[in-house]
């Protein structure tokens, strides 16, 4: 087991890095004197360590940011996914394998204990002379990229979405802002009394971060029990296209089942929760992975570099927040928590539940789902570290492992792996559900990731958007459920 990154990064860094230290630049000389050099100030490019300033920035802006600039849209070809297995690496270890791949801008798809994701371009292949064994998992991502190209509706129908049936065909393709913006509306026309829209914020392109809420109320119009608001948000990253269909599905069903049956389940929960979708919280984001770079990540928002701009929403909330190193990463996470507007909006409504000089709510919310892709995994806090363990993780275990249950015996399921999120991924600090726990007291926090495990990765084809919808709607359903039977309907 390597307990150190020292010898592994040494050797990577004369691989990697020339010697101007560009983070982006092709192989250097390969020679020991070279890498001593650069571990003697191996990241000139970083954020200085007290976060107040940005370092100095590639001199050559990465393909996707220039993809914006241009009006082109960025291709990857001869782009390849790795599967690295770190499995048998201690946690220094694989520290010094992160900061190497965010030295050389190489962008990371998923973590877990075992292994990591990564999208290699041809240009850095080398790097196979530095890292543990690997598997190719996606050999041609160009190829993926242009299958979801495919996926995405181009007009909204004549006359508006019809919203009475499940079946409406906005559920077999991917859409932009816009249109899943109009579905959110055509839902709040069709059930005016259950549906309502609330703007959380604004995005620093002008864009508004949306949400809609349902809940049945008794007759006389007073809710029938005290509100438990559950908060669901997707769309944190913007490539993550199938997690923001997933909770409009989810939404639109809860709905429709409660409507068709005063008697039904779903009208049960909606009389004791009022349930929030925020579908796109980086709406700039998502706009721009459609028009421009359909891996990109982050936010579009400026922070004070050259070339790169963006923040990684999920490292920017304020729960035991580390601030980034490099402006160009995909994970950059600002230099102060809450500097994405789209966080400080969404952390303000979670604990306010208003953004706007109105009194703020007078009930905290109950629970807090946060939809990502990929891993089909169901995780608790925390996120940054397993040595803090939350008193309430048993209950949240038993909670995770019904709501996999409940994914996996849904119509076409799959299995999804439930746990802390430490132990499920790697550390990582700054996330939105150790925020919401850990700060917005809120018991029920948790973080999705949903299809698949690495075959089509972020770009899940359009005929899986029902199954995973329909896995997210039995998962939500029974938490609700299981929240209500543990905290209010005790025996």
């Amino acid at each position: 087991m390597l307990s150190s990154p020292l010898p592994l990064l040494t050797v990577a860094l004369a691989w990697a890095l020339p010697a101007t230290a560009s983070p982006i630049a092709g192989p250097g000389p390969n020679s020991l004197h070279a890498a001593q050099a650069a571990f003697n100030n191996p990241f000139p490019h970083l954020v200085h360590p007290d976060g107040l300033h940005l370092a100095h920035e590639p001199t050559t802006p990465p393909p996707s940011e220039l993809a914006g600039t241009t009006g082109a849209q960025e291709r990857y070809d001869g782009h390849a996914v790795w599967r690295v297995n770190w499995h048998d690496m201690g946690d220094t270890a694989k520290e010094g394998i992160l900061t190497l791949l965010e030295t050389l801008n190489i962008d990371i798809w998923h973590m877990s204990a075992a292994s990591i994701d990564i999208r290699v371009p041809p240009a850095l292949t080398y790097i196979r002379k530095v890292l543990p064994s690997f598997t190719t998992y996606v050999p041609d991502v160009q190829a993926l990229v242009d299958m979801t190209a495919r996926d995405v509706a181009e007009d909204e129908p004549e006359g508006g979405w019809n919203v009475s049936s499940i079946d409406t065909p906005f559920h077999d393709a991917y859409h932009k802002v816009e249109a899943v913006y109009a579905f959110g509306d055509a839902l709040k026309a069709a059930f005016p009394d259950i549906v309502e829209e609330y703007d959380i914020g604004t995005t620093a392109e002008g864009r508004t971060i949306r949400a809609w809420r349902a809940h049945l109320k008794a007759a006389d119009g007073e809710p029938e029990h005290e509100e438990l608001e559950f908060v669901i948000q997707a769309g944190q990253h913007a490539r993550e296209w199938v997690a923001p269909s997933a909770s409009v599905y989810f939404l639109h069903s809860l709905v429709l089942d409660a409507t068709a049956d005063p008697n039904s389940h779903a009208a049960n929960l909606l009389r004791h929760f009022t349930f929030t979708i925020v579908p796109i919280v980086n709406p700039d984001g998502f706009e721009y992975s459609h028009d421009h770079s359909r891996m990109w990540r982050k936010n579009r928002q400026d922070v004070g570099g050259l070339f790169c701009k963006g923040l990684d929403l999920n490292s920017n909330w304020g729960h035991k927040f580390k601030a980034g190193r490099t402006a160009c990463s995909d994970s950059y996470a600002g230099r102060e928590p809450f500097e994405s507007l789209e966080t400080k909006a969404m952390a303000y409504y979670l604990i306010n539940g208003t953004i706007t000089d109105t009194p703020p709510r007078d009930h905290k919310v109950r629970a807090f789902v946060d939809l990502h892709s990929y891993g089909q995994l169901f995780m608790f806090p925390y996120a940054y570290s397993c040595a803090d363990f939350p008193p309430d993780a048993e209950n949240l275990m038993e909670a995770g492992l019904g709501v996999a249950k409940a994914m996996r015996q849904a119509q076409n399921g799959e299995g999804y792996q439930t746990g802390q999120a430490c132990d499920l991924t790697f550390r990582s600090t700054g996330e939105a559900i150790d925020y919401v726990y850990g700060t917005g007291d809120t018991r029920w926090s948790y973080s999705a990731e949903l299809r698949d495990t690495g075959t089509y990765g972020f770009m899940l084809p359009a005929s899986l958007i029902r199954p995973t919808g329909d896995e997210v709607n039995a998962g939500l359903r029974y938490l609700a459920q299981f929240i209500y039977e543990t905290d209010i309907d005790k025996p």
